[in-house]
């Protein structure tokens, strides 16, 4: 399940601009089975023309649940299932930590995931902003997380966090309306996720589908009390 919602993020945005294609030629076709079912004359062709448009209307509808499916997996089912408990190992006497020279041995020849670049370029008081928590700032337990998104041809944003020696970018959630200064996130629970270093980013999309650069801060989560 791990590796389906990995795929699911890594091509998400494909994976939406080949369901869209998809319902753009059925709409066509739809059109077009609609046009000749309205000016058939005889039953035979209008019974034809009626088939060709339930064909093309189940096809949309397939689709667009399609997509439904594919944004639940990668926005609500994800961060729920927490697959950084089943990345996340523990060094013990029989698991050496990965920067020892007994761990280095145990691992071999492993390829090394990419770390995460930090950049807050995209971090935009007044437009696109994550107020809280603050760069560098230990959390724990439920955490909420304010912002602004307030952008030109707003479409949606959304929250995400990976480890900071990971570049696999989890869900956290994601909206469709505006806010200045406001929660975009009200109850982040952070209890289960290793403490360690991580980052959160803020990602805005356009109406136009176009991923504006995301606003980046370095944060650690702690055990707790």
């Amino acid at each position: 399940m791990i590796e389906i919602l990995r795929f699911f993020q890594r091509f998400e945005a494909v994976i939406y601009f080949a369901l869209g294609i998809g319902i753009i030629i059925y709409g066509w076709r739809f059109w077009l089975a609609w046009e000749e079912a309205r000016r058939a004359i005889y039953g035979l062709e209008r019974n034809a023309a009626q088939q060709r448009l339930n064909r093309s209307a189940l096809m949309i509808f397939v689709l667009m649940m399609m997509g439904v499916v594919v944004f639940s997996l990668v926005t609500f089912i994800g961060p729920t299932l927490a697959p950084e408990t089943v990345l996340f190992i523990p060094p013990t006497a029989e698991t050496p930590a990965a920067g020892s020279e007994d761990g280095e041995a145990a691992l071999g020849t492993a390829t090394p995931l990419p770390t995460v670049a930090v950049s807050q370029t995209g971090c935009v008081p007044d437009q696109l902003f994550i107020s809280s928590p603050t760069a560098g700032e230990t959390v724990s337990g439920e955490v909420a997380i304010t912002g602004t998104v307030q952008v030109p041809n707003f479409g949606f944003y959304k929250i995400e966090y990976a480890r900071a020696q990971e570049e696999l970018w989890l869900p956290i959630q994601a909206g469709r309306a505006q806010r200045v200064d406001e929660d975009l996130v009200s109850a982040w629970d952070t209890s289960n996720i290793p403490p360690g270093d991580y980052v959160l980013q803020l990602v805005v999309t356009d109406n136009a589908g176009q991923a504006l650069p995301p606003c980046r801060i370095p944060i650690r989560i702690s055990a707790g009390p």
